[in-house]
């Protein structure tokens, strides 16, 4: 077995990581456990000479299975599979109530979490240090190989599942590998719910003629906080001048940090931006550990309170911060984030992490940032290919269009000659991110679904259902179920038809 380490990045594209951290803490006692397993995975599945194998995880649960209607056609029940993507798999669990919480018990279905490969435990290399020349096994192209072939896997060696439908689910980056693992691989997964995918974001040949440019995720930000309170852009403002013009010393001990370092490598006001443009991303209903609910209207009454007071407004950046980011530990102080804080709006190269590795890559985020939360301008040379360069040793390709043009883009969801058909597309619309993601239905005869919600964070519709959610929510909950059992219905017939 092939031994080498890869450490996990510190800030995760678009899910944020700490906040599903703290769902998962504060999960309910009852909430639905899982069974972790391994599977003896391709390494290369592109090389047919090579016979390199590793240990890859993922989630497991069968409790439900087969204790719905049987299907018909020898399936105890459907397939339920989690696209994973950049972090631990265990952090996705309880984070997709929808999937566990409520279709597995309620169809009968089988729950399969698999973890992207480089991530959490599942790591090619093992335990020794993580070198730039081993990432070369990192892409999404493997990515999506290693589920198939776990999805193959499972279905030849569990009885009776073999004839069961597999729906796909993901959220974010996860939401992307669904869909291409819908477009590519239509044998493995008979359809795929798609939240929050900003697979338009990696199509900037596509921007103009969708409404997109560099500042459309930066400008979403904005308009979060000018909805939320009609002074908060101006109280952002004014507590951005009282962290420039207050002693560095002050901002360190007033934020929990352990250096001027970690407020930003540049400026002592990037760690706060940085947290301000994190929080509409999880601006859920309902409060999540330590997350107040409605973030974002927290920080802008926070912030529009303090007044003029430079101290308070130093005092409410520093609670928006740690909101964001953390709370430093009792008696000890928050270190420097490796990646974020100053960096490409979204993160994205920046550090040595595997995210590190797919943002230089193929997952690069082309952004600029103007407004009250701050200003940045994206650069090609110096935003992307110089830090890829340092960091990678000059292992890193950059290839921003990759992805377009080997799946598809916009193109996609447009059906302008792409075959995929049976994908849900969904955006909250309180999202950045909605902004790269398919808003308008594209060809009706596609079988595709647009799903939007006004009232919608980051993939809020892939968490389990809450009395708090907005009604929007609720609704897109139940349009995409009734949309996947037709799916389902849909298999079944055309395979009893077939083997009949």
């Amino acid at each position: 077995m092939l031994q080498a380490t890869a450490p996990m990045g510190t800030a995760l594209l678009l899910l944020l990581l700490p906040a599903v951290v703290q769902c998962a803490a504060a999960a309910a006692k009852d909430f639905p456990a899982y069974e972790s397993r391994t599977y003896n995975q391709t390494l290369d599945h592109f090389d047919p000479s090579s016979d390199q194998r590793w240990p890859h995880r993922y989630l497991f649960r069968d409790s439900e299975w087969g204790t719905a209607q049987h299907l018909g056609n020898g399936c105890p029940g459907p397939i339920l599979l989690y696209t994973g993507n950049e972090g631990p798999i265990t952090a996705f669990w309880a984070s997709n109530g929808f999937m566990i919480e409520h279709l597995a018990p309620k169809w009968g279905a089988m729950l399969v979490f698999p973890e992207e490969r480089y991530y959490g435990k599942s790591l090619p290399f093992g335990d020794a240090s993580f070198e730039a020349q081993n990432m070369k096994y990192l892409s999404t192209e493997q990515i999506l190989e290693d589920y198939v072939e776990l999805v193959a896997h499972l279905k030849s060696t569990i009885p009776k599942a073999a004839n069961c439908p597999v729906l796909a689910f993901g959220g974010s980056y996860g939401g992307t590998l669904t869909t291409f693992l819908r477009a590519k691989y239509p044998a493995t997964v008979i359809g795929g719910l798609a939240a929050s995918a900003p697979i338009g974001y990696y199509d900037k040949e596509g921007w103009a003629a969708h409404g997109v440019d560099e500042f459309t995720w930066s400008d979403i930000v904005s308009k979060d906080y000018g909805d939320a309170h009609p002074k908060c852009l101006g109280a952002i403002r004014s507590a951005m001048a009282a962290i420039e013009a207050a002693p560095v010393a002050d901002v360190v001990t007033a934020f929990g940090v352990c250096d001027a370092k970690a407020l930003g490598p540049d400026r002592a006001t990037e760690l706060f931006s940085y947290a301000l443009e994190g929080l509409p991303q999880q601006d859920y209903p309902y409060a999540i550990g330590d997350m107040p609910a409605w973030p974002v209207n927290a920080t802008c009454k926070l912030l529009v309170g303090a007044g003029s007071s430079p101290r308070l407004l130093i005092a409410a950046a520093a609670k928006v911060t740690q909101m964001a980011n953390g709370k430093p530990p009792p008696g000890g102080c928050s270190p420097a984030l490796t990646e974020g804080p100053g960096g490409v709006p979204g993160d994205g190269p920046g550090d040595d992490s595997a995210w590190g590795w797919q943002s230089c890559t193929e997952n690069l985020h082309q952004f600029s940032a103007r407004g009250a939360v701050r200003s940045y301008s994206f650069d090609l040379q110096q935003s992307a290919a110089k830090p890829c360069r340092a960091v990678f040793n000059g292992s890193a390709v950059l290839r921003p269009m990759a992805l377009t043009h080997r799946y598809g883009g916009y193109k996609l969801a447009d059906g302008a000659g792409v075959g995929v058909n049976h994908v849900i597309w969904s955006n909250g619309l309180l999202d950045p991110w909605h902004g790269g993601g398919f808003l308008k239905p594209g060809d009706p005869r596609s079988g595709n679904h647009w799903v939007l919600m006004p009232n919608g964070a980051h993939h809020l519709d892939l968490r389990g259902p809450h009395p708090q959610d907005p009604p929007d929510v609720t609704a897109a909950r139940a349009e995409e179920e009734k949309i996947m059992q037709g799916w389902i219905a849909e298999y079944v017939a055309d395979h009893t038809a077939a083997t009949v």
